[in-house]
């Protein structure tokens, strides 16, 4: 939850470009330093943890780390120059830090270790460039453990996204429909989660009228069908988010999505978080990240599921789990000790 514009997507946006970055090597993505004369120059840091199998496909995931520092470097020109300061790749079996891949400054040695399937000094390692990833850049010289990371982040963190750029987005109503005209089991899916969302509608169905597919829907006490265009933004909005969760639920594994609360009643918003928490709608254990100002929200949430994202007087952001404020129970309701206080993030007007 954020208290501004500008500050709300920090995560979700860093998690993208971390994405990007990482499975995306030939197509760098543009990073922008923190606008003051103090932080001008200073490296862009990610870090992410998680659980994955591409160590050894089909076999229980594990957890790793990620790292990855981008240094910034002044031009004559007075032009940044980017480059990679450090990058390393770690997982945890049974319990203990094993490095994969470490590297530092431009020039020094790269760490590998055998379980990524590289020797130390094997000549693909040369392939590295300063400003590019090691696991992206490694992943297209074919060392399989690397290709299967940088898909994995690819996958994981960009498909299922409503993020693009600095800006947020769904997909346009002719790919909803073609969507929907590629499986049944999606349709049959998004028409229960439309029939849900408005008791109202009895049916969708798509039709072509002049070469041009539109989609309609019949409702309960009318005589004829009314096209998407002239249902609620609310309707509207849940019918175009439709395929990015469920490509999360049964692909990707992780949904990434901007301004989600944007036209849903806060009580649509709970039954989109009942469909990532019921094993029967998700038993592939998909994860939802979403940000929203729609404090009513907090309520159905459990601490360790909230982070706040709050701006200083100096215009910078941080991000902080609920679960780290001091004496926070788990059996009290989220949205009064927001209101409160308690977890911060409140905006400050006038």
């Amino acid at each position: 939850m954020g208290p501004n514009g500008s500050g709300k997507t920090t995560l979700l946006r860093a998690l993208v470009d971390l994405g990007r970055v990482v499975s995306s090597p030939t197509n760098p993505v543009h990073l922008l330093p923190f606008l003051s004369n103090q932080a001008r120059w200073e490296p862009t840091r990610f870090a992410l943890e998680g659980e994955g199998n591409f160590l050894a496909p089909g076999e229980t995931p594990q957890r790793f780390r990620y790292e990855l520092v981008i240094a910034r470097q002044a031009t004559e020109n007075g032009t940044a120059e980017l480059f990679v300061s450090h990058e390393a790749l770690v997982h945890f079996p049974r319990g203990r830090r094993r490095r994969l891949l470490e590297r530092g400054a431009p020039g020094a040695h790269i760490y590998v270790s055998r379980d990524l399937g590289l020797r130390a000094r094997d000549d693909r390692l040369k392939g590295v460039e300063p400003n590019r990833s090691a696991m992206a850049t490694l992943g297209l010289l074919n060392v399989p453990v690397a290709a299967r990371f940088a898909a994995f982040m690819r996958d994981s963190l960009v498909s299922a996204s409503n993020i693009s750029g600095n800006e947020t987005f769904t997909p346009d109503t002719s790919t909803v429909i073609g969507w929907l005209e590629a499986g049944q089991d999606a349709r049959r899916w998004a028409e229960a989660q439309i029939q849900r969302s408005d008791l109202g509608i009895e049916d969708m169905e798509i039709a072509d009228e002049f070469g041009v597919k539109h989609i309609r829907f019949s409702h309960s006490g009318l005589d004829a069908p009314v096209v998407l265009h002239f249902e609620s933004k609310g309707t509207r909005r849940l019918f175009h988010l439709l395929p990015l969760i469920k490509s999360a639920l049964d692909v990707t594994g992780l949904a990434v999505l901007d301004e989600i609360d944007g036209d849903l009643h806060v009580d649509m918003l709970g039954e989109i978080l009942s469909w990532f928490r019921s094993r029967e709608s998700n038993p592939r254990n998909a994860q939802l990240l979403v940000s929203s100002h729609h404090v009513g929200l907090l309520d159905d949430l459990e601490k360790e599921e909230v982070f706040i994202v709050e701006k200083d007087d100096s215009g910078a952001t941080r991000v902080y789990g609920a679960q780290d404020v001091q004496g926070l129970r788990r059996d009290v309701r989220l949205y009064s000790k927001y209101r409160a206080g308690v977890l911060g993030g409140l905006p400050r007007f006038g």
